[in-house]
C-alpha cells in the first residue's frame, strides 16, 4: 500500500480595518495568500488606521464580515 496523501493546510484570508471604534471589512476581496493581503492592505489603507488580515473561517466571518 502507497503513502497517504495529506493535503497541506489553507487558509484564505481578509482584511479588517478600524475606520472609527471597532474592526470590520475593508472590502469584499478574499486572498489565498496572507502576504498579497498585507501588500493590498498597505496600499490601499491609510497609515493612521489601524488594520489587519486574519483567515477566513467562521469566528472571523461571523465577528467583522460587514458588521
Amino acid at each position: 500500500m502507497g503513502a497517504a496523501f495529506v493535503a497541506p493546510f489553507f487558509f484564505m484570508w481578509f482584511i479588517i480595518w478600524k475606520p472609527k471604534d471597532k474592526f470590520t471589512t475593508f472590502s469584499n476581496n478574499i486572498f489565498s495568500l496572507e502576504k498579497d493581503a498585507r501588500e493590498f492592505a498597505g496600499k490601499s489603507i491609510k497609515k493612521k488606521i489601524e488594520w489587519d488580515v486574519v483567515p477566513y473561517n467562521k469566528e472571523n466571518y461571523d465577528k467583522y464580515w460587514y458588521k
